[in-house]
């Protein structure tokens, strides 16, 4: 996984990351009796390259369900294949612009929005010898 700092047009900084993984889930948000304008998709993240996953790691970036991505993302849950996603996380309205990204609790300070997603090719003798490795 990759991380570093943008400045969005507000000149707030903003955490990107960007890794692999699987879509796990696509939920549609909001109240049931009307259509929902954002949906959250959980993406099981990769371990690092050289580490043993320990600790399994998700990110639940937020979408507009008229967003293109959106289309990807059903497909890559679907097929459950490799995709590789870019995360932005920007705060929310009221936390002060002038407090660096670093210092924030994502959770709570910041909202994650999903900025790209696209399916990863994979060889078919990656895939062959990790099928060899588990038998």
């Amino acid at each position: 996984m990759h991380s570093w700092l943008e400045v969005d047009d507000a000149g707030r900084q903003v955490l990107a990351r960007r890794g692999t993984g699987i879509v796990t889930a696509i939920v549609p948000l909001g109240d049931a009796s009307t259509a929902a304008t954002l949906v959250r998709v959980e993406i099981q993240c990769d371990a690092p390259v050289g580490s043993p996953r320990a600790i399994k790691y998700s990110v639940h970036p937020l979408l507009a369900s008229d967003d293109d991505l959106l289309a990807v993302a059903h497909r890559a849950l679907d097929s459950a294949s490799v995709v590789e996603w870019t995360v932005e996380w920007h705060r929310h309205d009221w936390i002060p612009s002038d407090l660096p990204v670093s210092s924030l609790n994502l959770t709570s300070d910041a909202r994650a929005r999903l900025a790209g997603l696209e399916p990863v090719e994979v060889p078919d003798s990656i895939l062959t010898g990790s099928r060899d490795r588990l038998s």
